[in-house]
């Protein structure tokens, strides 16, 4: 019946079919808006993905695309990496999805494989499908461990779109539509100290902060910034929360880019990478005062321990995931992943400062940290007429949500020297393209 869905090499007439099937069925039953903002749809011949391989993204006629957006960085080993397929199938041939009877024995090793690799005490493992579910939980959890309500965020943030992780997001547009979200989020503007001791008080739950703003535009604090944050979260009794759904397991060429800053968080929220390219996971991780609580007026509080299903999820930390996850740490140890993530991105951002030097009337900075780059052009204008030449010379980019001046550079890890000099001289070439044609051309 669906036979023509999954022939890795369809013939001409199930291309056709399913190039005219897909733009339907995203017009009359998923969202023709996605059509509309989708930079694919814009040349039909190649608005179709169809298969991924290593760094490679394909359509269904074969043309290829080199990937540097990631799928906004779940992609750090690429697409379909043999060892993560492997054990994916491995544990598929042994069982499917979580009884949530027994107890899960992948579950439980990846999570004291984690808790290994964490920065200062974080223990305890929480799994989820998606960032934005995990950030959700990280914030009630911090409400259940204080007994407080209230919590601070920053300028340019980006936490998800649930209620409560988009009442933690500062972007206007995306919270307009939906009226009144959680009324007890507090802005403060990111990587400022001033005025801390003001936004974070003893009323505070928690505190929530990406180590490097990811749809913000890629920006990067100062150390001294977020240590003042913990400072100020120690002093008054708040958890730290630190977002690393998309900055973590490995994007910045550590495990968590909260080493790079010397942070001890109470709560880090994980996704993207984790699930090795190949599966839909997240992770809270919290510290034993976030897992506990403490409470002065309830002795006896017990925290998660209470009720430990209070933040569960029926399809999260599957055997599937969590056997992902694992063969991610497997590939990042044997295969230096770390390393080729720092190397690799400052040969990309040295390469990429450069031709900004040599383009100050369309590039305004390059900032980021391993392979996870921003490229800030003038004007949102330019930010998208530079993806599009980008598209065209088939590398696959997109611009940031808080701040579409911004493109973000994001390839796999395994990305070749070869394939990041392809993508320098798309990078030169686009740029060429757009300053000899005037705007609106």
């Amino acid at each position: 019946m669906f036979d023509y869905l999954f022939n890795a090499y369809p013939e001409e007439a199930d291309r056709k079919r399913i190039l005219d099937e897909t733009f339907s069925n995203y017009r009359e039953h998923m969202n023709p808006g996605f059509i509309e903002y989708k930079r694919s749809a814009k040349n039909p011949s190649h608005a179709v993905e169809w298969r991924g391989e290593g760094v490679m993204m394909y359509d269904m006629s074969g043309h290829g695309f080199i990937d540097c957006l990631g799928g906004y960085g779940v992609f750090l080993l690429g697409h379909r990496h043999p060892h993560v397929m492997k054990r994916v199938q491995q544990a598929m041939e042994r069982i499917g999805l979580y009884s949530q009877e027994l107890l899960n024995p992948l579950a439980a090793v990846l999570s004291g494989e984690i808790a290994k690799r964490a920065p200062g005490d974080l223990q305890y493992v929480y799994y989820h499908c998606g960032g934005a579910e995990s950030n959700e939980a990280a914030l009630k959890m911090a409400r259940l461990a204080t007994g407080r309500t209230r919590h601070v965020s920053f300028s340019k943030s980006f936490h998800g779109k649930t209620t409560g992780a988009l009442a933690a997001t500062n972007r206007i547009p995306l919270r307009q539509p939906f009226g009144s979200l959680l009324p007890s989020f507090q802005v403060h503007t990111y990587d400022d100290i001033d005025n801390l001791d003001h936004s974070i008080t003893t009323e505070v739950a928690s505190v929530i902060v990406e180590p490097v703003q990811g749809e913000g535009g890629i920006n990067v604090p100062s150390r001294e910034f977020l240590q003042a944050v913990r400072a100020r979260c120690t002093e008054v009794g708040a958890i730290m929360h630190v977002d690393e759904v998309q900055s973590g397991w490995g994007r910045s060429g550590r495990w968590f880019c909260s080493e790079h800053f010397g942070l001890e968080p109470d709560l880090v929220t994980l996704g993207k990478a984790l699930g090795g390219g190949m599966a839909t996971q997240s992770a809270l991780i919290a510290n034993s005062r976030a897992f506990h609580g403490h409470r002065e007026n309830d002795p006896d509080f017990r925290g998660m321990e209470k009720n430990p299903w209070w933040l569960t999820n029926t399809f999260a930390g599957s055997q599937l995931s969590c056997a992902a996850s694992l063969a991610s740490i497997e590939v990042y140890e044997h295969d230096n992943i770390l390393q080729q993530a720092e190397d690799k991105g400052a040969w990309l951002k040295a390469q990429l400062t450069e031709l900004a030097m040599q383009n100050p009337q369309l590039v305004r900075e390059v900032r980021g940290i391993g392979l996870w780059i921003g490229f800030e052009l003038q004007t949102p204008e330019l930010g998208t007429r530079i993806a599009d030449e980008l598209f065209m010379r088939d590398v696959l980019v997109a611009q940031t949500i808080n701040n579409p001046s911004t493109i973000r550079i994001q390839p796999p890890a395994i990305i070749t020297q070869e394939q990041l000099e392809t993508v320098m001289n798309a990078f030169a070439d686009s740029l060429k393209a757009v300053a000899s044609a005037p705007v609106g051309a």
